[in-house]
């Protein structure tokens, strides 16, 4: 059962509250009302998001801060985020959202992950009245449904880290109910579909060279292989049917321009997507992300986006017309850009090193990371093994997360590392098979309870990598004491390693 959805929001919830903010969603509805949902944190995207949602009356001049949030379990493992606000042929606003355990990096099955989804038969009211939320299906759904002209309702759902992770799901029921129906082979995730002229099924994907495509003939229960559609940056993009039928791409850069997350600009296509016109630019600044767009009755069209979701933390919408598109400028009465939705005001502990924090030091004459050499594999002997990356518990006794990794060559520790989740001073392992292990401890100037000293006594070395800031609290800023060195050790099968106080060991 999914607890109540929170609709009176404390201060726990409020501008300062929130650390962090992004991936917008917008619906426009029949009367005229505007709806927004993002999700926000403490940190980034850990388990401490919750979903948000907030209207506006006046066609987004004003916006209410936050109407109500979906937070599942407060600091809990779980988290709501990737909203989606989508409104059904019938009138009705159906908001979605992801409901899971972080299994975005590969497919767990013992990790909840599920789209969670409720609706309101009267969205122009203020404070509509919400249906229980109510699960849907397996995987994330943070772009719109569509409506196909044969009846189906089809929704573009992901499992992160799966082949065919690019899934369609079906209701011929108006979504009284939901079944697989197809999925595109392939990398890619945060899919999109259209329906082409000719009744096929075009679907675009978030991929690692930028936006792939697959297409199916038979309504979506085969695909094409992904394959190149255009370069772009390594982000989310929106493609969307207008009213005129013609095609809507918000995406960043010009076309198939491998650009980084910034230049925000629409463009429009009468040909299925086959070529592209105008370029009306939304915003240039770089870190904006993440577009999604619906469009008035009166051919308006409202896009949403985020803006640097760590420092200033803004949601923003640009409203404008196919026109504006063409002229590659505002022409229209209705246009506007950068139009300030909500910002959050907190301050985020893991941009840069808040309160002025420790000078970092280097220590020259260290030795050289091990940067080239294969990972010892261990066996834990009290705790368990855990994935290696920002926002993790650190200690199973206390409530130390990881604010910064060390600045090693070749992204040493960025990728595929992990560690040994224990209580704190109750590190031990068995190396079943030989390769570097780390261990991340101050320095005895900077902690009493470093474990240099037993790690220099067991044949582990100091190396040269920066100092860097390992843990915190989410209240609080940077300290001496949590200030980490990498020290390093070839292991040999059978070997043990062991240490008390305060160090965590890597491999």
């Amino acid at each position: 059962m999914h607890p109540p959805i929170i609709s009176h929001p404390g201060a726990e919830y409020g501008p300062s509250a929130r650390n962090y903010q992004g991936i917008p969603g917008i619906e426009h509805t029949a009367g005229g009302r505007l709806w927004a949902t993002w999700y926000a944190g403490k940190v980034w995207e850990e388990r401490f998001n919750y979903a948000v949602a907030a209207t506006s009356g006046d066609n987004g001049k004003t916006w209410t801060d936050v109407s109500f949030v979906i937070d599942p379990d407060g600091d809990g493992p779980l988290r709501a985020c990737d909203s989606c606000l989508w409104l059904d042929p019938d009138g009705k606003l159906w908001l979605f959202w992801w409901l899971n355990e972080k299994v975005w990096s590969g497919t767990d099955e013992t990790k909840l992950s599920v789209t969670m989804a409720m609706t309101t038969a009267n969205p122009d009211a203020e404070k509509p009245d919400w249906s229980k939320p109510l699960p849907l299906f397996t995987g994330v759904m943070l772009n719109k449904p569509i409506v196909t002209s044969w009846g189906d309702w089809l929704a573009p759902v992901a499992i992160w880290g799966s082949d065919k992770s690019c899934r369609v799901m079906v209701s011929k029921n108006k979504g009284a109910s939901w079944e697989p129906r197809g999925a595109a082979t392939g990398k890619g995730i945060e899919h999109m579909i259209v329906e082409r002229k000719d009744k096929t099924l075009w679907m675009l994907a978030r991929t690692g060279y930028g936006i792939g495509e697959s297409t199916s003939n038979d309504r979506g229960k085969t695909w094409t292989d992904l394959k190149d559609y255009q370069r772009h940056a390594v982000s989310r993009f929106h493609i969307g049917r207008l009213r005129s039928g013609n095609l809507l791409l918000i995406r960043h850069g010009a076309i198939n321009e491998k650009s980084e997350r910034d230049r925000l600009t629409a463009y429009l296509s009468d040909d299925d997507g086959r070529k592209w016109k105008g370029g009306l630019l939304l915003d240039e600044r770089s870190r904006t992300s993440y577009p999604d767009a619906t469009q008035a009755a009166d051919g308006t069209i409202h896009a949403i986006y985020d803006y640097s979701r760590h420092l200033e933390k803004q949601i923003l919408m640009a409203t404008f017309t196919e026109e504006d598109v063409l002229a590659g400028r505002l022409t229209s009465s209705v246009g506007r850009v950068k139009v300030l939705v909500n910002q959050a005001t907190g301050e985020n502990p893991c941009v840069g090193r808040l309160g002025k924090g420790p000078a970092l030091r280097t220590d020259s004459a260290a030795a050289a990371i091990a940067a080239g050499k294969p990972g010892a594999k261990l066996r834990c002997e009290v705790g368990e093994i855990r994935p290696l990356e920002r926002c993790a518990d650190v200690f199973s006794d206390g409530d130390y997360i990881v604010r910064h990794l060390p600045k090693a060559p070749g992204k040493l520790f960025d990728r595929n590392r992990q560690f040994i989740f224990a209580p704190k001073g109750q590190t031990r392992a068995v190396c079943v098979a030989p390769g570097m292990a780390y261990v991340f401890t101050p320095t005895p100037d900077r902690n009493t309870e470093s474990v240099a000293g037993e790690l220099l006594a067991r044949g582990f070395v100091k190396t040269s990598v920066e100092e860097f800031d390992f843990i915190f609290k989410t209240n609080e800023k940077a300290r001496t004491e949590n200030v980490c060195s990498v020290y390093q050790k070839e292991l040999k099968a059978g070997e043990t390693v062991a240490f008390g106080k305060w160090g965590v060991l890597v491999f």
